[in-house]
C-alpha cells in the first residue's frame, strides 16, 4: 500500500498555531476537495493534542482514550492523498526520544509519510510571548529575566534539535520563518504554502486568534501563582486550566483586561539573539542555505522597552486595583483548589508529563 502524506505541524508555541488550527478546523470540508484530510479534532479551536499525545503514547482522559483509534478508522474511510494534524504540544513532545519512537513508529504503521511544518522564530521575541503565556495559564512566576535565563541555557528555545529529531526518523522537515513580514502576509496563508496548497483558493485566510497578555494580567496572575506556592500547593493541569479561565472572565468583568505584554530590554533581547546565534545559524543554514540573521532581519536588532510591573513600576491607581486583583483572584484560585474533580491524580493531569519532560517510561523506571 503506497504511503500518504502526513503534514505534523508542531508549532511551536505562540507562532500563530491557534489561527492555523481554526482555520483547519472551520474549512475540513473544503480541505478535503482538494485532498486534505483534517481529522476531527475534539476540541473547539481545532488542535489535535489527543490525537498527537495517545499517537505519542500519553496517558489520556477516559474521554480521550479512543482518540488514536478514530483517527485510524477515519483514515481507512478517506481516500485523501494528504493528512494534516496539528498540535504545538508536539515541538516539547518530540524532543523527548521515548516519545518520538513511538510516535513515528505509529505512523509507520498507518502507513504515513511524516512531514513535520515547523515555524521558528526568534528568540527574544518568542521568549517574550511564551513567559506572558505560560504566567496566564498559571504554569510558571518567576520574574521574566529569570524564565530568560533557564530558555537561553534549555534546549526548548534551540531548533537543532529538531533536524536531527528528522534525520532520526527519515521525515523531511518542513521549515517556515516566522517573522514579521510573515504575520503582515498571514500565518495561515503561509502554512497552506507550506503543505502545497494555493492559499488564493480559500477564503478567510486572514485569521488572527489568541491575543497575548498584557502586563496588569501578567503581574495578576504571577502574584496569584506566588502566594499559593508560597502554601507548598502545586497545581494540577486541569486546575491551571480553570484558573486560566477564571482570571480571564474576572479581568474582563472588572474591565482590566489589557494586552501586549513585553519584558524585553533592547540589552537583553541582544543577550538572548547572541547566546542562541551559533544554534540558530546551524539550523539556517542546514535549512535555508542562509544565515539566521538573514532571514529574520526585520526580527533582529528591534529596540524593546518593557511594560513589565517588576521592571517599570505603574502608577498608585493601578497598584491599588493590582493588590485587589490578587486578592480577591487568590480566593478564586483557593476555592478552585477545594475542587476533587480538578484534582484528580493522574498521569495526564500532570504538567511535567503534559509538557513532555517526562515520559511514562521514565516514570516506570522511577519506580523500579
Amino acid at each position: 500500500m503506497a504511503k500518504r502524506v502526513c503534514y505534523i505541524h508542531i508549532g511551536p508555541h505562540k507562532t500563530g498555531t491557534s489561527s492555523i488550527q481554526w482555520f483547519l478546523k472551520q474549512n475540513r470540508a473544503e480541505l478535503l476537495k482538494y485532498g486534505y484530510f483534517v481529522p476531527e479534532s475534539g476540541t473547539n479551536h481545532g488542535a489535535h493534542h489527543a490525537i498527537a499525545r495517545k499517537l505519542c503514547g500519553q496517558e489520556l482522559r477516559s474521554h480521550e482514550q479512543s482518540a488514536a483509534a478514530e483517527f485510524a478508522r477515519a483514515l481507512d474511510e478517506t481516500p485523501s492523498e494528504a493528512v494534516v494534524i496539528s498540535s504545538e504540544a508536539l515541538e516539547g513532545l518530540l524532543r523527548n526520544r521515548d516519545y518520538a519512537k513511538t510516535l513515528f513508529a505509529r505512523i509507520g504503521e498507518l502507513s504515513l509519510e511524516p512531514k513535520l511544518v515547523l515555524f521558528p522564530r526568534n528568540q527574544s521575541q518568542r521568549i517574550n510571548s511564551s513567559y506572558s503565556s505560560a504566567v496566564k495559564t498559571f504554569r510558571r512566576s518567576e520574574p521574566f529575566e529569570s524564565f530568560v535565563q533557564g530558555a537561553t541555557q534549555g534546549f526548548v528555545f534551540r531548533h537543532t534539535p529538531l533536524i536531527e529529531l528528522a534525520d532520526a526518523h527519515n521525515a523531511e522537515l518542513i521549515a517556515r520563518p516566522f517573522t514579521r513580514k510573515a504575520v503582515a502576509r498571514g500565518v495561515v496563508s503561509e502554512f497552506l504554502q507550506a503543505i502545497g496548497l494555493d492559499p488564493s483558493e480559500f477564503r478567510d485566510t486572514n485569521v488572527r486568534r489568541n491575543e497575548a497578555a498584557g502586563p496588569f494580567t501578567v503581574d495578576v496572575a504571577r502574584g496569584v501563582m506566588r502566594l499559593i506556592n508560597g502554601t507548598g500547593k502545586q497545581l494540577k493541569w486541569l486546575q491551571a486550566m480553570r484558573c486560566k479561565t477564571k482570571l480571564a472572565a474576572y479581568l474582563w468583568e472588572e474591565g482590566l483586561a489589557d494586552a501586549g505584554y513585553c519584558g524585553l530590554t533592547t540589552a537583553l533581547a541582544r543577550q538572548i539573539e547572541t547566546e542562541l546565534r551559533p544554534d540558530n545559524d546551524a539550523f539556517a543554514q542546514r535549512v535555508w542555505g542562509r544565515p539566521w540573521a538573514e532571514i529574520f532581519a526585520a526580527d533582529i536588532g528591534r529596540e524593546f522597552t518593557p511594560n513589565d510591573f517588576e521592571i517599570c513600576r505603574p502608577d498608585e491607581s493601578t497598584e491599588r486595583r493590582l493588590r485587589r486583583a490578587i486578592r480577591e483572584m487568590t480566593a478564586i484560585v483557593e476555592e478552585i483548589l477545594l475542587d476533587p474533580e480538578l484534582a484528580v491524580e493522574a498521569l495526564w493531569n500532570e504538567r511535567s508529563f503534559r509538557s513532555g519532560h517526562r515520559s511514562l517510561a521514565e516514570k516506570s523506571s522511577e519506580l523500579i
